[in-house]
């Protein structure tokens, strides 16, 4: 067998002059330079697993590591004693397989060899899955970092299922697999779950692979859970290998992106300016006979929500504005999958163009349903759908805050104001944190105090009354079915309703009209934007006049005047909440000479502004039916 040795050196001087090319390492690295004492907090022992053979990746001490090159290959000559015990190793490997485990420390996720670096090398020239191994877990220190999170996700995982051939690029992938199994978070997996789901797994990621899966910058556990999200666990564990290949091809377009691009559209000439290759395939929609078929979906009915109510508005408003060139109607109570389901697939059968889903909680809904019916344009409000099948929706309400908080410095004897939020989904620290920096605008010693309404047991109005704060900024609007003027910026003094000041709002009405013109000029399809494998979300706001804000009538003429140049100054663009110097409680995030945070880092941001007095909670701190609203939301998961 002194060839197959020789096979593998030549394996291992390739990596190694590749390695020496590049500038690299060229032999394994060892664990225990990588780690710093200070940068560990603990050992677990976890005792024999099956560990896959590609996450081997280096050795625990520097001890015998230049025996072989960056991929275990080896590199001493065919002659050494170390060739020979190799050479034997293989046979016993081909003959019997590869019984004893091996020693392994494991260290965010990858393994380093202590003990069985020639077994390695063989299982690897074999082309194995996985090893036999007693595997000693090295924990970092905790930190914030994303990678970070996403190791201590997956131990929580590990603890439930004992499973390690799936990876997430992402936070939140985990849980969102155990639900799509039927688990919940922590609850331990029967071995036959664990077994079918990673049955399942290594068929899926075959198959994915062969379709050039590997070449894409996502995960085949992010490729996994979309696929499972579609088409469920019972269709990969049961059906066959051709329509798991013809699923795969259905769901392709949404593996064709990073894991969590999104591109935020700001304005609606940044998707006409990006060109349309043939634009004369505007013309037919633009004069089209036949009235252009919009439905809309709605969580609950137009007497109980104002959120549907304003939908609703809005879905009025198109009929006036486009009239016989559009035909709309309209789903209510849409509150579950199948609800959502049904009435997607009935406004299939009306012939429906475009479905506007008007929650975030019908998302994972929406896109399945994309996949199935791929010529109608299906849209979310949401702010941060990370699907291509889908867009979404939603308005730059960031700006109205900064605008409020603004106005309640400006209104309030004193330096502390009232925040109260439901629960931080994409978006609403940046919401906050605007509050805060406009009301830092007018008064640099303004704080304010930030309460969470969906938190379990926070009576935020007592922390407000025994405080003495009376300027508070509550939800956005008062609900049709319990009316209550506690809404967007009011007076409140001893728990008493004073006077409402001020109100965001979204124009709904505004907001598809612009959405419509751009399938009616063609530009929905055929700009290069469109045409991009990413996920497109439209994020318009005050310039658009999709966001706006309402001052009350009994507002002083100084305190309208002061409103109304702030609104100017960001619609002329001459002015952004989140430009030059930025300081979070943690310290600074950007200095004076900074220019202004980007659209992404504006929605995905993760830090409160130095003059909020609150913190952000775990999500158990928040009662059941807001935690599902958060997990749908995507930001705390």
């Amino acid at each position: 067998m002194t060839e197959e040795y020789q096979e593998a050196k030549k394996l291992g001087d390739w990596a190694y002059r590749r390695a020496v090319l590049f500038g690299k390492y060229p032999y394994l690295p060892a664990l225990d330079d990588i780690v710093k004492p200070e940068d560990v907090q603990g050992e677990n022992r976890l005792g024999v697993l099956e560990i896959p053979i590609d996450d081997i990746v280096g050795t625990k001490t520097a001890g015998r590591q230049q025996a072989f090159a960056d991929n275990f290959m080896p590199l001493l000559g065919v002659r050494t004693e170390f060739a020979m015990k190799w050479t034997h190793l293989y046979e016993s490997a081909v003959n019997e397989g590869i019984r004893d485990p091996i020693l392994v420390y494991e260290y965010l996720r990858k393994f380093y060899v202590q003990e069985g670096n020639k077994r390695v090398s063989v299982m690897k020239y074999n082309k194995a899955g996985s090893i036999p191994a007693n595997v000693i877990r090295v924990m970092p220190v905790r930190t914030e970092e994303k990678e970070n999170r996403l190791y201590y996700e997956f131990v929580e995982f590990f603890r439930a299922a004992r499973m390690y051939s799936i990876t997430f690029s992402e936070p939140g992938g985990y849980e969102r697999l155990q639900k799509l199994c039927g688990m919940e978070p922590g609850e331990l997996w029967p071995e036959e779950l664990r077994k079918d789901v990673h049955a399942s797994f290594e068929r899926f990621r075959e198959q994915y692979t062969e379709r050039g899966g590997g070449k894409l910058e996502i995960t085949a556990g992010d490729a996994f859970l979309i696929y499972l999200n579609v088409y469920g666990f019972a269709s990969l564990r049961d059906g066959g290998t051709q329509e798991i290949q013809e699923n795969i091809e259905k769901v392709w377009k949404e593996y064709l992106k990073s894991a969590g691009e999104v591109t935020l559209v700001q304005t609606p000439t940044e998707v006409r300016r990006s060109g349309s290759a043939l634009p004369f395939l505007s013309a037919p929609l633009a004069v089209r006979k036949q009235p252009l078929r919009i439905a809309f979906l709605y969580e609950q009915d137009i007497e109980v929500s104002s959120w549907t109510y304003a939908h609703e508005l809005g879905r009025n408003y198109l009929n006036e504005k486009f009239r016989e060139r559009v035909e709309t109607w309209k789903y209510e109570n849409c509150r579950d999958e199948a609800a959502v389901s049904a009435a997607i697939r009935n406004a299939a059968e009306r012939g429906a163009d475009i479905i506007f889903t008007t929650a975030g909680t019908m998302m994972e809904v929406a896109v399945k349903m994309a996949i199935a019916y791929p010529d109608i344009r299906i849209l979310n409000c949401s702010v941060h759908a990370s699907y291509n099948s889908i867009r979404s929706y939603y308005g730059r309400m960031y700006e109205a805050k900064y605008l409020m908080g603004a106005l309640a410095a400006s209104v309030t004897e004193g330096n502390d104001i009232g925040y109260a939020e439901l629960c931080p989904l994409y978006g609403t620290l940046a919401n906050i944190n605007a509050f805060a920096l406009g009301a830092q605008l007018i008064n640099p010693w303004a704080r304010v105090h930030l309460r969470w309404r969906g938190r379990r047991d926070d009576d935020w109005k007592r922390y407000f009354r025994e405080k003495g704060i009376t300027t508070i900024s509550g939800q956005e609007f008062s609900r049709a079915d319990r009316p209550s003027r506690e809404y967007g910026l009011y007076i409140s003094v001893d728990g008493e309703l004073v006077t409402n000041l001020a109100a965001p709002v979204f124009d709904w009405g505004k907001y598809y009209e612009l959405l419509v013109n751009s399938v009616m000029e063609g530009s929905f399809e055929e700009s290069r934007l469109a045409r991009s494998h990413q996920a497109l979300n439209y994020w318009y706001g005050l310039r658009e006049g999709v966001i706006d804000i309402l001052l009350s009538g009994e507002l002083n003429y100084s305190s309208r005047k002061l409103i109304e140049l702030l609104r100017r100054e960001i619609i002329l663009e001459r002015l952004s909440p989140f430009h030059g110097e930025l300081h979070s409680q943690e310290g600074l995030i950007q200095d004076d000479a900074a220019g202004s945070l980007g659209a992404e880092e504006i929605v995905n941001m993760r830090w409160l502004n130095d003059n909020v007095i609150g913190e952000l909670p775990k999500l158990t701190e928040f009662t059941e039916p807001v935690q599902e609203l958060i997990r749908a939301g995507g930001f705390l998961t």
